[in-house]
């Protein structure tokens, strides 16, 4: 009788290593509190970089993630920050989001604050929370901010157009 709980073991080692392979990338989701709008700023002195602003519930957002994929791969020296706007305790459907479009190689951040509309305020006082935001900051972070959802076409435009 000790082979069922041997093959049972097997099997369960089997699926836990299908299902979170050793090598597979883990994600840095990042707590985005007050003062990381700041941060990025300082971290990305200097560097052009493309901060967009998503949502677990965005329909869009979802959308453009394979899109946001391909262009990392087409143009791996993007700086590309990813910041979901969900509360802290939606990190592992973040996370999962992240993993199936392969933006692992991302800058990865979350919201982790109390108060939402700050963390929005000292991003952008002019912006009021609505999904998809895109801002393009050119190395001296001059920036455009864009609302809504950005085709491939213009993305890669405005992606080209910070870089030079």
């Amino acid at each position: 009788m000790k082979s069922p709980k041997i093959l049972i073991t097997y099997l369960l080692f089997l699926s836990c290593s299908i299902a979170f392979p050793a090598h597979a990338e883990q994600i840095d989701l990042k707590h985005f509190t007050s003062g990381s709008y700041q941060q990025l700023l300082n971290e990305y002195a200097n560097k052009p970089f493309v901060l967009l602003i998503w949502s677990i519930n965005c329909t869009s957002c979802k959308k453009k993630m394979p899109l946001l994929s391909e262009l990392r791969k087409k143009m791996p020296d993007i700086n590309l920050i990813l910041l979901a706007t969900d509360d802290a305790s939606a990190s592992n459907q973040a996370l999962s989001i992240l993993t199936g479009n392969e933006l692992n190689n991302a800058d990865n951040w979350i919201f982790a604050d109390a108060n939402p509309q700050k963390l929005r305020y000292e991003i952008d006082p002019q912006w009021y929370g609505e999904v998809p935001r895109t801002y393009f900051l050119d190395k001296d972070h001059q920036r455009v901010g864009v609302s809504g959802s950005v085709s491939g076409e213009t993305l890669e435009t405005m992606l080209k157009a910070i870089i030079n």
